[in-house]
């Protein structure tokens, strides 16, 4: 009876040892980690965003709206860093999350930006190429016009003129 009250005393000690790692910090670590790489995700993906927004602005876009959206997504990831550095993993998942979200919604807008800006550089290129041509061939056609009024003047001229009378005879 000693034996199996020892080795039962035994086996209370080890799963006594063992408990925290069976039940709670194994579940305590995976939300850590958890949080971790949510908060890594979120950077990543208002990195892409700025990147997009970066590209959309070279291509002339307007981003003053993606400007704003990405400002919060960058206060709400400094918020889910501060948060996982204090050890609030919960609210770092919720401040992650949205970064993360905010971030992605401008990934979808600022390439429609940038294709906006680019579709409306070229209609922009094609139309003054196309009022240049229509200018210069009002332009020739006007000097065609004022070139015949100044030929027929000068016809008229001419016509007007009296002729100089030139005489076979010899002197």
């Amino acid at each position: 009876m000693e034996k199996n009250a020892e080795v039962i005393l035994t086996l209370l000690l080890l799963l006594l040892i063992a408990s925290p790692n069976l039940f709670g910090a194994r579940f305590v670590g995976a939300q850590v980690d958890a949080a971790c790489s949510k908060v890594q995700a979120a950077n990543y993906a208002v990195n892409q965003a700025f990147n997009s927004v970066f590209e959309a602005e070279k291509a002339g876009a307007n981003i003053t709206s993606l400007l704003t959206k990405l400002n919060d997504a960058t206060t709400l990831l400094s918020r889910a860093e501060n948060a996982y550095k204090v050890g609030d993993s919960a609210a770092a998942l919720n401040n992650a999350d949205g970064a993360l979200l905010v971030a992605k919604q401008v990934l979808v807008v600022s390439p429609i930006a940038k294709e906006d800006a680019l579709t409306g550089a070229q209609i922009a290129f094609w139309s003054n190429v196309a009022l240049t041509v229509v200018a210069l061939v009002v332009l020739i056609l006007a000097l065609f016009i004022v070139w015949r009024f100044i030929k027929r003047g000068y016809i008229k001229s001419l016509s007007g003129a009296k002729p100089e009378v030139v005489s076979d005879e010899t002197a």
